[in-house]
């Protein structure tokens, strides 16, 4: 058995008489308990202050195992997430779909009009003017020259373009365009002249008519106008008297010609063969070809 040295006989010693110290404060009463929980509080307090600035980076490196798990975890979540975005963008479009349809469905019912929707797939300047739109539907959906735009309720423009599947719409805002239009409330007749983002100027064809702030002008009168009778154009906000005696009015049109996505062309009559299905009056039968018909079918499923 090998002998221990001076100094660790030294160390054994001091080590036993530390525990014989300790096993005596733990027996002793009073003020001996006393000072062994002072001494185990002190040594607690120490091991709190040592831990509030070691722990957090004690804590860090018993996590870096877990880092992977982790960041693929937080991975799948964006993912997640971005898909949830995606579904609800897409929801949020059918909806507004949805609701365009029904609004030119209602059109066709109060009109007895024959409908085809489109969608707008350009915007800009074309056929040397400069507030055009480009749809995608043309000559074989029944859509020609003159045809009217509407969005169910207001007036978009008319068409003055048609290919094979696409056509140009003039819209009503452009600064060329003009309009003859109807107070809903006096029956004055007038010409609205597209504005762009400003709405229209409105010049009644009577000098001394009565406008007032508030009224509603509408496409007309039926079968004296290239556009659809009874289309809301505008209200008027601001009327003004020039020098002459004459009236003029402004008019905050009543579609954005910059929101407009899905519309309808009013045929002038039934396609002779239409691969986009139309919208017709309810109950009413459509005037296309059995193909058409059959599209018109799938198309409202």
């Amino acid at each position: 058995m090998r002998r221990l040295t001076r100094r660790q006989r030294i160390s054994a010693i001091a080590l036993a008489v530390i525990a014989i110290c300790f096993v005596t404060l733990d027996d002793a009463g009073g003020g001996l308990r006393n000072a062994h929980g002072g001494v185990r509080g002190a040594m607690g307090a120490l091991y709190r202050s040592t831990d509030s600035v070691l722990g957090p980076t004690r804590r860090f490196v018993q996590g870096i195992p877990d880092v992977g798990s982790s960041r693929a975890e937080i991975d799948k979540l964006r993912r997640e997430n971005t898909d949830l975005h995606r579904q609800l963008a897409a929801s949020q479009a059918e909806a507004k779909s949805t609701a365009e349809l029904n609004r030119l469905q209602l059109a066709a019912d109060a009109g007895g009009l024959t409908i085809v929707p489109a969608k707008l797939i350009a915007f800009g300047p074309g056929e040397g003017f400069d507030w055009t739109a480009t749809l995608d539907v043309g000559a074989g959906s029944g859509v020609a020259v003159d045809q009217t735009v509407t969005d169910g309720s207001a007036v978009v423009g008319r068409i003055i373009h048609v290919d094979s599947s696409s056509s140009v719409v003039l819209l009503a805002a452009d600064p060329g365009s003009g309009i003859g239009v109807r107070d809903t409330r006096t029956g004055q007749l007038a010409v609205a002249t597209g504005a762009g983002t400003a709405g229209f100027t409105l010049v009644p064809l009577d000098p001394s008519a009565d406008l007032k702030v508030g009224d509603q002008l509408q496409t007309g009168p039926a079968g004296q106008s290239t556009y659809a009778a009874g289309l809301l154009v505008g209200t008027v906000i601001a009327v003004r008297a020039s020098g002459d005696g004459t009236t003029q009015a402004a008019l905050r049109a009543a579609t954005s010609p910059t929101a407009l996505d899905l519309v309808g062309v009013i045929l002038h009559g039934g396609p002779n063969s239409a691969p986009r299905a139309v919208i017709t009056p309810s109950g009413a039968e459509p005037a296309t070809s059995p193909s058409a018909g059959a599209a018109q079918s799938a198309g409202h499923r």
